[in-house]
């Protein structure tokens, strides 16, 4: 007897999501080096030239991927606690992505956020200096600098966790006793991956005492204090 051939399963349709999401995927498992639109056709089983019915370049689909990551971002309710407390919980946020995707965080120290999603995170960061009574200047100045820590933070955690594409075993990390320079050996054990999150609540905090020292909260936040 012949046999009946059964019909193909039906495909998930494509989508703007479902690209953005492989993507992620793909970069999460190969790295950036080993993206292409070819690749992520392949891994959602279609030709390449079908990424380009929803996303016109390589570039925006690395725009998606973006957005998803801020999407995975944790915020503290709006309202939970103070203002400046939310941006300490927002910050730490921010370093979990680096430990969540490593391999796709270096897009977000390395591209300029250029979409909508990604606006709409910035301003809801930025409502957080406006509530500490910040004019436009010193939150520019003071978002950038935090910025620029809390990157530079999350891609020293890859890097010292031995996770960013082609590491070499870190040699303060496992063989100190190597380095024979006198203040290289002494700082070593404090640069361990479990002093980590140490090493960067110390930072962070020194940041945000500096900026509590400016914040002028707007004068209906203020506790009032009776006569």
């Amino acid at each position: 007897m012949s046999r009946v051939a059964r019909p193909a399963a039906p495909r998930t349709a494509l989508s703007p999501e479902r690209i953005a999401e492989a993507a992620l995927q793909l970069i999460d498992d190969e790295g950036l080096d080993g993206f292409s639109m070819r690749s992520l056709g392949a891994r959602l089983g279609v030709e390449a030239m079908a990424i380009y019915h929803h996303y016109p370049s390589k570039g925006h689909v690395l725009d998606a991927v973006m957005d998803h990551l801020l999407a995975d971002w944790r915020w503290p309710p709006s309202g939970s606690a103070t203002a400046l407390e939310r941006l300490r919980r927002a910050m730490h946020g921010y370093r979990g992505i680096a430990l969540a995707h490593p391999h796709a965080f270096p897009l977000l120290v390395g591209r300029r956020f250029n979409s909508p999603g990604v606006f709409a995170v910035y301003e809801r960061l930025l409502q957080l200096f406006a509530e500490l009574g910040l004019d436009a200047a010193a939150t520019a100045r003071w978002f950038r600098t935090l910025g620029y820590f809390v990157s530079g933070a999350g891609m020293a955690d890859i890097a010292s966790r031995e996770i960013e594409p082609d590491a070499t075993s870190l040699r303060l990390q496992h063989a100190p006793q190597s380095v024979t320079l006198p203040h290289v050996a002494a700082v070593a054990p404090h640069l361990r991956v479990d002093q980590l999150d140490a090493v960067f609540d110390f930072g962070l905090e020194t940041l945000l005492s500096a900026l509590e020292r400016q914040a002028r909260p707007p004068r209906s936040a203020r506790p009032r204090v009776g006569r």
